[in-house]
Formats: structure tokens, sequence, C-alpha cells
């Protein structure tokens, strides 16, 4: 099973790039993007989107193939409800 820092490494080498050149053109730390090559580190949503725009590759294709980590299901039953907030009671006029 192929992995995202796989796959980035393989677009980078492909383009002949060095890390140091993925960072200038995302701004991600060189340190951070060979801990995400050498999956050792999750990078958020958009840090994957700023990395596939830098290597010039469609989101889906940098991701094709991979098993995305899915959090626990969503729950389908609402919520309780809440008491209504209490009215506010008028004031008197003061003479």
């Amino acid at each position: 099973m192929t992995t995202l820092g796989r796959e980035i490494k393989k677009a980078r080498a492909t383009l002949g790039w060095k890390q140091q050149d993925l960072h200038t053109a995302t701004g991600i730390s060189q340190k951070y993007l060979s801990r995400v090559e050498n999956d050792k580190a999750d990078p958020s949503f958009s840090m994957v989107v700023r990395i596939a725009q830098a290597l010039k590759m469609d989101l889906t294709v940098l991701t094709q193939g991979m098993e995305i980590s899915q959090a626990s299901p969503i729950a389908t039953t609402p919520p309780e409800e809440a008491p209504a907030p209490a009215k506010p009671q008028a004031r008197k006029a003061r003479a």
C-alpha cells in the first residue's frame, strides 16, 4: 500500500526538487516535510493541498489509492432538546 509521504517524495523527485525546493514553494518547514515524507507526521488537509499545488498535482492524483483514516461515525440521533429559555419579566415603572 502506498502512503501519502511516499507519493509526495516520488512527485518531488519527479520534478527534480529537493526538500528545500518544496519548502520554498509551500512555506512548510523542511524538517516537517521530511517527517511527512517518512510517514512520521500526518499533515493537515490544508498542508496537503499546499503541497499538491506546489507539486502541480491534482489532489486526487496525489492521494489516489490511499486509505484515509476516518473518525468515528457521526451520531444520527438528534441531541436532546434544550429547555426553552425563560421569558424576561416586565419591569415595573418607577414613579
